[in-house]
């Protein structure tokens, strides 16, 4: 066996970003995590709203943060031809900017499930110099922080449109410059990585991989970034300086959406419907390039919302609003509970605290530990897919009408 040294998540956004900051899609870590605490557990659409603005368009991408400004896409027009870059203030709501850009030709986009997304699923990030964010019609573009355009590429006209049943919605990841862009769908897929600053390619790595919304995560083995997808029967793990495949695990389903976590040296991978959670060890690596597997679950995996771990505890919800509860260390399942309604939205996590929206806008608010404890239910009385953001003591999420602040 070779072994490498400890293993840690790549917090290269948390280490610049103001304390607080939620600046890309799962937060400053990428694991549904804030290290604040004092977020309210108890709103209604009238109580502990800070404010509320009218979306110009549809979209289930999340809010991103970062200082004072609150930034996610939407798209606007009967097929959605129209795409944009909004930023809000984050103290009084009101719209700094609007960045409009047309779609490159693409098919219509799905709209089979409520609510309708159009071509801005895929959630926006930022470093605090540039905000990328990508779009169902393959357009990914470069703004700075005031939302002027630095860079636009039309991926569909570059390599092919894009062609995925239920539309596109992995989020681009920035690390240190970079922006990494996974594209899993039905014509050739791509892990792509792209110099934030200017827009050009720095690698494009092919992957055989098929129908995918899965976001990578970017995580430091040894002192070397490497770039994690899951995707179609696999989870690859991927150099971030050149793009060649630095470890493969088979034994996923072919359909993944869930985006991986780490922690303590420990990857957790989920896919589905109805796949296992893996637990990897990325500090020992065989010489055929194949991670040290620590435990595989039950079949418990969701299709859409992620996981996110709660001090030893694991939790993974599925679609229907049930939370499964692991230990993390074993796999071994501590309860199960239905705590929710249908779930589109990923829980997000302030110190024991578990925020779970579902699709009908309510959000389960609960403590994680050894036991389930209910803290409430809270409702916002319009349909919810995009997950929550949680920055500077406010919960920001995106409705298929609003964009509400809820804040003490």
């Amino acid at each position: 066996m070779r072994f490498l040294s400890s293993v840690y998540l790549t917090v290269a956004l948390a280490s610049i970003a103001l304390a607080g900051d939620w600046p890309q899609w799962r937060g400053p870590t990428g694991d549904g995590r804030s290290d604040e605490k004092a977020f309210p557990t108890t709103w209604s659409d009238t109580e502990n709203v800070k404010w509320k603005v009218p979306l110009p368009g549809a979209g289930n991408s999340s809010p991103i943060v970062w200082k004072d400004k609150v930034i996610l896409t939407a798209s606007t027009g009967r097929e959605h031809t129209t795409l944009h870059v909004l930023c809000y203030d984050r103290a009084t709501g009101k719209q700094q900017w609007d960045t409009t850009f047309f779609a490159s030709p693409a098919p219509a986009p799905f709209s089979q499930f409520p609510p309708e997304r159009g071509h801005a699923a895929p959630s926006a990030a930022t470093d605090g110099k540039v905000v990328v964010a990508l779009f169902g019609s393959g357009d990914l573009v470069g703004l700075d922080l005031d939302g002027r355009l630095k860079w636009f590429r039309s991926l569909a006209t570059e390599y092919g449109p894009f062609r995925n049943e239920y539309g596109v919605s992995s989020s681009p990841v920035l690390h240190d410059g970079t922006a990494f862009v996974q594209i899993d769908h039905d014509a050739e897929s791509y892990l792509l990585a792209v110099d934030a600053a200017t827009g050009k390619t720095r690698w494009r790595t092919r992957r055989a991989a098929e129908d995918g919304w899965a976001t990578p995560l970017v995580v430091d083995v040894g002192g070397k970034p490497q770039v994690v997808c899951l995707g179609t029967k696999k989870a690859i793990s991927y150099d971030a300086a050149s793009g060649k495949e630095v470890w493969t695990l088979d034994g996923f389903e072919r359909l993944c959406s869930v985006t991986p976590l780490v922690r303590d040296n420990v990857l957790y991978a989920t896919s589905g419907p109805r796949g296992e959670v893996v637990a990897i060890d990325l500090s020992t690596t065989s010489e055929d390039k194949t991670p040290k597997v620590m435990w595989r679950s039950k079949k418990i995996g969701p299709f859409i919302p992620s996981p996110v771990l709660v001090g030893k505890f694991l939790l993974v919800p599925d679609d229907q609003g049930t939370v499964t509860c692991l230990d993390a260390a074993t796999g071994k399942e501590l309860w199960k509970e239905r705590a929710g309604g249908r779930a589109r939205p990923s829980p997000v996590v302030a110190g024991d605290v578990v925020y779970l929206t579902g699709l009908d806008g309510t959000t389960t608010v609960f403590k994680a530990g050894a036991e389930f404890e209910p803290v409430g239910k809270n409702k916002l009385g319009e349909e919810v897919a995009a997950s929550p953001a949680l920055a500077h003591g406010c919960i920001f999420i995106r409705s298929d009408k609003h964009l509400w602040c809820i804040g003490k």
